[in-house]
């Protein structure tokens, strides 16, 4: 076994985190660069030398307890930003609601009138009203030979 990898055995390593913080270094140069903010060269020195430290530690519970703790607030933030995209994008045909026990979001369709619902995370049934049915095409055409 080299120098080289007695020194690097039983470190951290790059983890998600220590890949963030070196994005986030990055980011502020380029801040620098287009703002010529000389103070800003001190705040990007600040997440290298915190990524630099996690590559190196030792510590392997700790780090990876951080690691998993951003990870989890990483991904919740990405779901919550999926989840308003997709209730945008679905505004006009489908309605979303929380089940009344575990919180969770489900989508139903739009036009159906009221319907019973089961959550597909602890199937519990709920009714909801989702608006008037659409007329079939053959009801409209009945309606307009009885208008007519």
């Amino acid at each position: 076994m080299g120098r080289k990898d007695r020194f690097f055995n039983e470190r951290n390593g790059a983890d998600a985190l220590s890949c963030f913080l070196i994005a986030l270094a990055l980011l502020l140069v380029l801040l620098i660069l287009i703002f010529h903010g000389r103070f800003l060269t001190l705040i990007a020195l600040i997440p290298i030398g915190f990524a630099i430290f996690r590559i190196l530690s030792r510590n392997l519970e700790r780090r990876t307890a951080e690691n998993e703790a951003f990870v989890g607030f990483f991904t919740s933030l990405a779901g919550r930003f999926r989840l308003t995209r997709d209730r945008f994008r679905d505004r006009k045909t489908h309605l979303y609601f929380r089940c009344g026990c575990c919180e969770r979001w489900i989508r139903v369709e739009r036009g159906h009138g009221e319907v019973r619902v089961t959550c597909p995370g602890c199937h519990t049934v709920s009714r909801l009203d989702t608006g008037k049915p659409e007329p079939d095409e053959e009801d409209r055409k009945s309606d307009e030979t009885v208008k007519g």
